[in-house]
C-alpha cells in the first residue's frame, strides 16, 4: 500500500481542551497545524465534573452555556459534620465537557487548524530532518517540525517515547444521577467511598447531578457504595451507568525531548488535591507555545532548544504543584478521626470563614490559599489538634 504524507509545522496529538486551545494559538499565530484525534468525533460524554473558575472560562473563550455556577459548597465529614464554604460573588462553574472538546476545536478550525479525526497514533520517529507520526493502518504518515503530546492520561504512550509516566495516579469514576430534591454543590470525605480522596455530587441541570469520586483503587466498588449512600440518604433517586478516567496526580519525569513537547494532563499538569486539569493545562500549554515560537525562530528543534519549557513550566506552575503534592500527601495519612477533628478545629478556631471573606483568594490559586493558610494562626491550632490523640467526644457525634 502506498503512503501518503501530510506536512505541517506543528502536529498536535489529542483534541481535548487544552491540544485544541494549542492548537487555536498556534494556527491564529500563522502556522500550519494539524491535530490528530483518536476518537472519531467530539462532543460525546467525558468523565469529567467540569468544574472551573469563572476565570478559567473565560480563558477559553468559546461561547457556550454553563451548566449551572456556585457561590458556595458544603464539605462533609465522614460523620456528617458540614464546613459551608460561601461569597456573595460566583466561584465556581460547571461546563459540560463534551461541548467543550466540540467548541474547542471548532474554534481552532476557525483560526486555520486542520483536525484529523479518527486517527490512532502507533509511532512517532524523529530525525535531524523532522518528526514522522505513524497510524494504526499506516496508510497516512504525519510529518512535522514538532509534536506536540496532549493525549490527556496516557502512561503506555509517554512511556514508549522514553519520557516516562508519572508515579502518582487515581482513577475517576463519575455517573448522572437524578435528584430526590434540591441539592448544593456537596463535597464528602468519608473513607467508606475515597480513601485519602474525596467524592462529590454537581448539580447541573433539570434536576439531574453528577456524582462521581476518585480512588486509587477498588474505584468501582467504592463508587457503587457511594451511590447507595446517596440513595439510602435520600439525595438522588437513581443513576445511569458511570464512566471512569485515570487521573496523573504527579509530574511527568521528561515533559519534552528532541522535536517534541507534552502538555495536560499527559504531562502531569493536573491539581494534585482535587484532579482538576483544565487550568493547569492552559498554562502548560501556554509555556509550550512560547518554547515553540523561539524554537521556530531559531530553527532548532533539539532537546537543549526546548529545555526553557521546563524552566517556564516551573516558574508558572512550580509553586502550586509542589504545594499541592505536600497537601495530598498530608491527607492521605489522615485517619477518619482526625479528619473529623479538623472539621470541629476548623469550626472552632473560624479559619473557614476567614478564608472565606478574603476575595484576594481565588477558587483555583490553590497555591495561594495554602500560603495564606499557613499565615493564619487559626491554621496552627487546627493543625495541632489533627497531631493529637483525638476524644471520642470529638468526632462521636
Amino acid at each position: 500500500m502506498q503512503k501518503t504524507t501530510e506536512l505541517s509545522d506543528i502536529i498536535i496529538i489529542g483534541a481535548g481542551p487544552v491540544g485544541s486551545y494549542t492548537a487555536r494559538v498556534l494556527a491564529g499565530k500563522g502556522y500550519n497545524v494539524t491535530v490528530l484525534e483518536k476518537r472519531s468525533s467530539l462532543g460525546e460524554p467525558v468523565c469529567c465534573a467540569g468544574i472551573i473558575s469563572p476565570d478559567c472560562f473565560d480563558q477559553l473563550d468559546v461561547n457556550i452555556p454553563l451548566a449551572n455556577s456556585f457561590c458556595g459548597a458544603q464539605v462533609y465529614s465522614p460523620l456528617g459534620q458540614v464546613l459551608e464554604l460561601r461569597r456573595p460573588s460566583v466561584q465556581a462553574v460547571v461546563i459540560d465537557r463534551g461541548l467543550l472538546d466540540s467548541a474547542m476545536a471548532e474554534s481552532a478550525s476557525r483560526s486555520g487548524a486542520t483536525f484529523k479525526f479518527g486517527v490512532n497514533v502507533k509511532r512517532i520517529d524523529i530525525d535531524d530532518c523532522g518528526a514522522t507520526v505513524h497510524t494504526e493502518n499506516n496508510a497516512v504518515v504525519y510529518h512535522g517540525q514538532v509534536v506536540i503530546i496532549a493525549t490527556g492520561f496516557n502512561p503506555l504512550f509517554t512511556t514508549s517515547l522514553n519520557l516516562g509516566s508519572p508515579d502518582r495516579f487515581a482513577v475517576g469514576v463519575q455517573a448522572r444521577v437524578n435528584l430526590a430534591s434540591s441539592q448544593p454543590l456537596s463535597i464528602f470525605t468519608s473513607y467508606d467511598f475515597t480513601p485519602g480522596f474525596f467524592s462529590w455530587v454537581v448539580p447541573i441541570e433539570n434536576g439531574t447531578a453528577l456524582a462521581g469520586l476518585l480512588s486509587r483503587k477498588n474505584a468501582a466498588r467504592n463508587f457503587k457504595t457511594f451511590i447507595k449512600h446517596l440513595k439510602d440518604s435520600g439525595t438522588i433517586a437513581a443513576a445511569e451507568q458511570p464512566c471512569y478516567r485515570g487521573v496523573n496526580l504527579s509530574l511527568l519525569g521528561r515533559t519534552y525531548g528532541q522535536r517534541m513537547i507534552v502538555i495536560g494532563d499527559a504531562a502531569g499538569q493536573v491539581k494534585p488535591v482535587t484532579g482538576g486539569g483544565i487550568l493547569y493545562g492552559i498554562k502548560g500549554a501556554g509555556c509550550a507555545i512560547d518554547t515553540v515560537e523561539q524554537a521556530f525562530e531559531q530553527g532548532k528543534f533539539n532537546a537543549g532548544s526546548l529545555s526553557g519549557y521546563k524552566r517556564k513550566l516551573k516558574k508558572v506552575l512550580g509553586r502550586d504543584i509542589r504545594l499541592g503534592q505536600l497537601a495530598r500527601k498530608a491527607y492521605e495519612k489522615l485517619d477518619e478521626c482526625r479528619i473529623e477533628s479538623a472539621f470541629s478545629a476548623a469550626v472552632k478556631t473560624g479559619i473557614v470563614d476567614k478564608l472565606s471573606n478574603d476575595e484576594q483568594l481565588k477558587f483555583d490559586d490553590h497555591g495561594a490559599v495554602m500560603l495564606r493558610l499557613m499565615k493564619t494562626p487559626a491554621f496552627y491550632k487546627m493543625f495541632g489538634s489533627i497531631l493529637m490523640p483525638p476524644r471520642k467526644n470529638d468526632y462521636d457525634l
